[in-house]
């Protein structure tokens, strides 16, 4: 095996749990609160069963398992790995594609490249995101040149961009494969100029939509799941490539190096040396360099390039690569695209123009959050010195820790607006309460002067007099709330305490 290529789709899911006029996704997440269009239940199970997915609880049958899984904290592995059989309210599920036939098969610009097509997964978060991984590997092209193709074509999830009458040639030449086929799944990429101008005008190829079923829709169908990219046109590429002779000489080689790093297939898309050099910097992990072996890290790849032997191939980093960095990787693209979806969430509801039910759904949100920051949001995540820095580089890289200060912000201004909401209703409550006590003070305050036997015991016997009685109550009554600007009358008539002020505006 040359090289190892984990390609990893990021997206959002919402359930359509009713009826939707329309296709503004804006407004159908201001319409339905969170808990109703992130639905994980046996049924969402059952649709994907019928897709060709199996629920697979997570088990040590090799030493592979083993050190996965001691690799990561105890609070780590109660999120990122299902020990149970499926059950509602976990914070993650993972799935596998059923009876795959085990074939990757690409054609950029005329080559064809058949790789081994290893495993399709998918993972499933409580945030409402979702992460497919597909994994193969290359056992035919060894050169640097092919492996950068391979990485950079075969991520593509939609086109970066368009010529007139929407002609898809010119990104074709620049990105797309001609052809992708996984499994049994086909995109033609020469007739995606058709497809996008289709509704919804960004259209996810078919190749991943076969892959993920009829579970998901990206239009609004009934107890079917809305979904979209949250990233953007490109996967993210977890790699592992052995080549000596590039290794041995890196640093001659600063242009393929940036290439294999920031996934550029052929062109360079930096062409300022030192600007290159610095990136490159940023994104190197040098511990292991005098082993010739060097990750690099970026917003869309976690990528390894060592020596080919059998220690990299199965003792480290191949394994790694496989194992520990792509549930790492896992990590990072959750709490990343959570932190999209949340800001997104919080836009939504605060473009809602009435304030009916909004503290509820602020609460709703609120606590979707706080789930989602104490069960996904890792500052570490292994006691193992390397993967700690691997994975502070990531956080710093992928600027996870300042998106989620300011997410945090943003929450926090809609929260304490909803507090201030609740506020003004109980306010509002209590002044009702109060114009109440003040319609019964004069009866009150006679009984507390002049004692219960203010009018002649004789009084009361006779129909004349108990008028006069509540003539004389219903008089000081009308005094006393018409200073203090309440519509006696109207209580009396249907029971509602109003503001004579308030009405007169």
């Amino acid at each position: 095996m040359y090289s190892y290529h984990n390609f990893m789709f990021p997206f959002r899911f919402d359930k359509v749990s009713c009826e939707f006029n329309g296709d503004d996704r804006h407004e159908f997440y201001k319409e339905v609160k969170f808990d109703d269009r992130v639905v994980i239940d046996d049924e969402f199970k059952k649709n994907l069963e019928n897709n060709g997915w199996e629920y697979k609880k997570f088990e040590i049958n090799s030493s592979l398992d083993y050190n996965e899984f001691v690799y990561f904290h105890d609070f780590v592995k109660d999120s990122l790995y299902n020990l149970k059989e499926f059950e509602v309210g976990a914070t993650s599920y993972y799935f596998e594609k059923k009876d795959i036939n085990n074939k990757f098969n690409l054609i950029i610009k005329g080559k064809e490249y058949d790789l081994k097509l290893t495993s399709i997964s998918l993972r499933i978060f409580d945030t409402g995101i979702g992460i497919l991984s597909i994994e193969a590997e290359n056992h035919e092209n060894e050169s640097l040149e092919d492996i950068l193709k391979i990485n950079d074509f075969a991520r593509r999830v939609y086109p970066q961009f368009l010529g007139e009458n929407f002609d898809v040639s010119k990104t074709q030449e620049a990105f797309l494969p001609s052809k992708i086929k996984i499994d049994k799944y086909e995109e033609n990429f020469s007739n995606f100029a058709d497809e996008v101008k289709q509704k919804p005008f960004v259209k996810i190829g078919n190749h991943i939509l076969g892959i993920l079923g009829d579970t998901f829709s990206q239009t609004f169908k009934k107890d079917k799941y809305l979904i979209q990219p949250i990233l953007d046109d490109r996967m993210f590429v977890n790699c592992w490539y052995g080549n000596d002779e590039f290794v041995q000489n890196i640093d001659n080689k600063q242009d393929e190096l940036y290439k294999y790093i920031f996934i550029d297939g052929e062109q360079l898309t930096i062409q300022d040396k030192d600007m290159q050099k610095e990136l490159i910097k940023q994104s190197l992990y040098t511990r292991w360099k005098n082993y010739n072996t060097l990750f690099g890290i970026t917003r869309y790849s976690f990528v390894c390039i060592s020596e080919m032997n059998e220690f990299t191939k199965n003792v480290l980093p191949l394994p790694h690569m496989q194992t520990m960095y792509y549930q790492m990787a896992i990590i990072l693209l959750t709490t990343r695209a959570s932190i999209l979806r949340f800001s997104d969430e919080v836009t939504a509801i605060s473009d809602i123009d009435t304030n009916k039910n909004i503290s509820d759904r602020i609460s709703n949100l609120y606590k979707n959050y706080l789930r989602f920051k104490n069960k996904l949001y890792f500052k570490e995540v292994t006691p193992q010195e390397q993967g700690i820095e691997l994975y502070d580089k990531a956080r710093e890289i992928m600027r996870i820790d300042s998106d989620i200060n300011d997410l945090a912000i943003e929450i926090s201004s809609l929260n304490n607006f909803a507090f201030v909401l609740d506020e003004k209703e109980e306010k509002k409550e209590m002044n009702k309460l109060t114009k109440l006590g003040t319609i019964f003070i004069p009866g009150t305050f006679i009984a507390g002067i002049f004692g219960m036997n203010v009018f002649p015991e004789k009084a009361l016997d006779n129909i004349v007099g108990t008028l006069s009685a509540f003539l004389l109550i219903f008089i000081i009554t009308y005094i006393i709330t018409k200073n203090n600007n309440i519509d006696l009358l109207s209580f009396i008539k249907n029971g509602k305490l109003e503001d004579k002020k308030n009405d007169s505006k």
